[in-house]
């Protein structure tokens, strides 16, 4: 019999990441995006660094690989799921963002000639699928433009996940969380002032303090604890399992984004998610002999680490 406490941690990681998109969607009742970003950076740079000094923190090696590093995830992916939300609901944003694994197995097969088979091709289109669905809910364009934007975060995600993998190679998760997450801090600095100095975002001089205190919960919950959840499971658990209990991410931020923001559920959301999941479940859970490889949950470090 397997250990659970593995996979307790695991099902702890996909409520945290679950967390996400309800306590950004919260915060930018009275924040904008860049400062919503920015605080919830700082959040999860206050968590990592502790941890990762009292831990052993590895000198870090090629800098800028940790900035291209931070740029796609947490920054790109973050930052495009933040200014996303200001457009449409947690709820979908939470749906949306499984489209990750997709992309991941996309790029895999392009990028590194990792065949697609039938299990995946037809998961994609299910996938594929739900994200249509999902515009069938009073679609327009503010509400397009929000989908699109979470969707696009999602492929730098998974964008993020091929230079992770090298890197993952030679430093420790915690340390290359770390330096990632500080590298996407100072590139979030410039954009936030450049933003409030040019009247695109007002400054949040006023801002109520329960806005700050959720963008930091996002931070420290939603970004922080979920990589240091997932990266300490990870290691005792089999990859294909790891990525199908992380298939509770969507199911979590659903259920949050109806409690705590009041949003309501339709048809339409019924049938994203049940295609996008349907979809996830057809991925391969382990390599096979025609060259089918895990989908996981692809674009964190834990999974690529030594």
């Amino acid at each position: 019999m397997r250990p659970r406490g593995p996979y307790l941690l695991l099902v702890l990681a996909a409520l945290c990441w679950g967390t996400q998109a309800t306590a950004a969607k919260y915060a930018l009742g009275g924040l904008g995006p860049a400062a919503v970003l920015l605080a919830g950076l700082l959040g999860a740079n206050l968590v990592l660094w502790p941890l990762a000094l009292l831990r052993g923190l590895r000198p870090p090696e090629r800098i800028g690989r940790y900035f291209l590093l931070g740029l796609l995830e947490p920054g790109l992916a973050y930052g495009l799921l933040t200014v996303g939300l200001g457009y449409t609901t947690a709820t979908n944003a939470s749906l949306l963002n499984a489209t990750e694994s997709c992309f991941v197995v996309l790029l895999s097969a392009i990028f590194l000639g990792e065949r697609l088979g039938i299990r995946a091709v037809a998961g994609l289109l299910l996938s594929c699928a739900g994200v249509l669905a999902l515009q069938g809910i009073g679609a327009n364009v503010h509400g397009n433009l929000g989908d699109v934007l979470v969707v696009l975060g999602a492929l730098s995600a998974a964008l993020y996940s091929l230079p992770a993998r090298g890197a993952a190679r030679t430093t420790d998760a915690l340390s290359m969380t770390t330096y990632q997450f500080t590298a996407a801090l100072i590139l979030a600095i410039p954009v936030s002032v450049l933003a409030w100095s040019t009247g695109a975002e007002a400054l949040p001089l006023h801002a109520a303090p329960r806005f700050w205190i959720a963008a930091v919960i996002m931070g420290t919950i939603g970004y922080a604890a979920s990589f240091l959840l997932y990266n300490r499971a990870i290691a005792t658990v089999p990859v294909g399992a790891a990525g199908m209990v992380l298939n509770l991410i969507p199911v979590f931020g659903v259920v949050l984004a109806v409690a705590f923001l009041g949003e309501r559920l339709l048809m339409w959301h019924a049938v994203g998610a049940v295609l996008i999941g349907a979809g996830i479940a057809l991925f391969p859970t382990h390599r096979t002999q025609g060259g089918e490889r895990d989908a996981g949950h692809p674009s964190e470090i834990g999974e690529y680490a030594p």
